[in-house]
């Protein structure tokens, strides 16, 4: 089951169909220093494993946090940006949301910046799984 449900969710990620051309990593809102802060560290191009289980191999997919405007947050996976994201910064650490869809259905992801390294998990109801992923900035 895992391997199915993984090779869909790369799938997912894969299907979003707009095309990413922003290049250039930046921070738009008015907020404070420490605000800022938080959010320049999450900005940036990030090693994402997605591994089916614990026991697997790694398998490294970059993820690019391109862009912060006014609570929407631009991300590239596959060099395809995904749909809805948003971002918080109320209780202290980077948290973020977003979704792709294939024609299974919805897929719901969200995860957090904590210790320079991004933790999340993607959910998928019509497939019936959920998939925890971590990953570290590139350098």
């Amino acid at each position: 089951m895992y391997k199915i449900s993984f090779s869909l969710l790369v799938i997912a990620f894969s299907l979003t169909v707009n095309s990413c051309f922003a290049q250039q990593t930046q921070v738009t809102k008015d907020t404070s220093s420490e605000e800022n802060q938080l959010l320049n560290s999450l900005l940036g191009t990030w090693e994402i494993d997605l591994r089916p289980s614990p026991e697997a191999a790694s398998y490294l997919k970059e993820f690019t946090i391109y862009k912060y405007e006014e609570g929407i947050l631009s991300v590239s996976f596959y060099d395809t940006p995904f749909k809805d994201g948003r971002i918080n910064t109320a209780w202290g650490k980077v948290q973020f949301a977003f979704t792709t869809a294939d024609n299974s259905g919805t897929y719901y992801h969200s995860g957090y910046l904590e210790n320079n390294k991004l933790f999340g998990n993607s959910f998928s109801p019509a497939r019936g799984f959920i998939m925890p992923w971590s990953g570290v900035k590139k350098k």
